[in-house]
Order: structure tokens, then sequence, then C-alpha cells
């Protein structure tokens, strides 16, 4: 018996190591969702399972040296790849100064170099589109979820589906809004543990930074009236 449970165990490991690759991101690189979940470190490793697997990943990172150094944030990029080994390693294009990385985004088509297991690995990407307005990405929850409705794309247990969802028809107005409320409200144990999940303060601060640092520059970025209508919407917040 103790054979049979030795066997099994060493079984269930070896599936796993199979099914499952560590994600690895270099310095600069913020993994903000993995098939339509929050990933569980943005700048960290994360575990992947097996498969066709999306990423949206941008690039935020202090280029420059002396006073012309510059915090460059990206727009977020949907990225998609075929994760068959044990180790995927994720670093931003090649940047030295923040105008080399404003022209490695300005085509759309940034060259991400991605590897797994030590060999460059084919991917696909598209930039995440925008919402309308200074904040084009905020509630990025709200975004990715659209962009995957919009594609027909669908998740099951984290792994991309391979029945065909249809997109959300825009006359059906009532029923998507209905649909979407009743979503929002009702979520798995997993999700709930997830939210509850303590963060190390660490964590909070460098992902805090980040936030703050990306708000600078889309306020840098903004025209005069973009300005004065984000001040208006921040003193109606208080």
């Amino acid at each position: 018996m103790n054979k049979f449970r030795l066997a099994m165990s060493i079984a269930c490991m070896t599936a796993f190591s199979v099914n499952a690759a560590t994600l690895i991101p270099s310095k600069g690189v913020s993994i903000l969702y993995i098939n339509g979940q929050e990933a569980e470190a943005k700048i960290g490793k994360n575990e992947l399972l097996d498969g066709e697997t999306q990423l949206v990943i941008r690039m935020d990172k202090q280029l420059g040296k002396g006073s012309s150094k510059k915090v460059f944030t990206s727009d977020p990029y949907v990225v998609t790849l075929n994760v068959t080994g044990e180790e995927i390693k994720l670093n931003h294009p090649v940047a030295r100064s923040a105008g080399e990385a404003e022209n490695a985004f300005r085509s759309g088509d940034p060259q991400w170099r991605i590897s797994q297991d030590g060999s460059d690995i084919s991917y696909t990407q598209e930039p995440l589109p925008k919402k309308k307005g200074m904040l084009p990405f905020m509630g990025l929850d709200t975004v990715v979820s659209d962009y995957n409705a919009d594609k027909g794309i669908h998740f099951v247990d984290g792994k991309k589906s391979s029945a065909t969802v249809a997109p959300v028809v825009a006359a059906a107005t009532t029923v998507a809004v209905a649909s979407t409320s009743t979503t929002s409200t009702v979520k798995s144990d997993k999700q709930m543990a997830k939210e509850t999940k303590p963060v190390s303060q660490p964590q909070l601060a460098i992902e805090d930074t980040q936030n703050l640092d990306q708000l600078k520059a889309w306020y840098l970025k903004a025209s005069k009236s973009e300005r004065k209508e984000f001040r208006r919407w921040m003193i109606d917040q208080e």
C-alpha cells in the first residue's frame, strides 16, 4: 500500500511539472493579467498552465541618467503565446532612454524579448484598446473583460476555452447590463480568497510608487483642457 501511494505521489508531481511553467518578468516589465485574471505578482514570478496563454503586460521603467532620467510607462499590450515548457522569461524591448522606448512602442508592434526554456518563442500581440478620456485605462479589469468579450475569448478554470463565444451585440443593451451586474456580484471562493489575501508592505510600496508614476506621466501627456477636466474630477471626489 505504501509503495502504491508513493508511486501515485510521484505521478502527480510529474504531471504538475509537465503542465505548469514559471513566468519570470525582467525589471521594468509589469504582468497585469493572465488569462483574464489579475496576476498574482505584477513584478514577480507567476505560474502558468500549459497551452495557449493570454498576458496583458506593459513596460514600466525609469530610463536615462542624471537630469535626463524619466519614468516611461507604455500602454498595456495583449500578448498571446503557447506555453509548453517549464520557464518563460519576459523582457521589454531594447530601450536605454525614454526616447528610445517611445520609438519602440510608436509603431504599435514593440519587440518584446520572450524566451521559453532558453529559446526564443513566437507570440502575437495587440495594443489593449483605450477608453475615451484622460485616463483611458482607468478600471483596467473592465477594459480587459470588454476586450475579451468583443473578441469572443472565454476562459474556464484559468485556461482558454475552445468553445466559441459570440461577442456581445450592441443592440441587446438591457440584457448585457443585467448580465454584467450579475457577474460582478457573484464571485468564486478562489476569487474571494485572492481579494482578501494580505499583501506584503514592500510589494504595496512598489505598486503604489508605480501607480503614482503612471498618473504623473498621464497628467504630463494630457492637454490643458484635459488637465482642467481632471482637476475638476478630483475636486468632485473629495
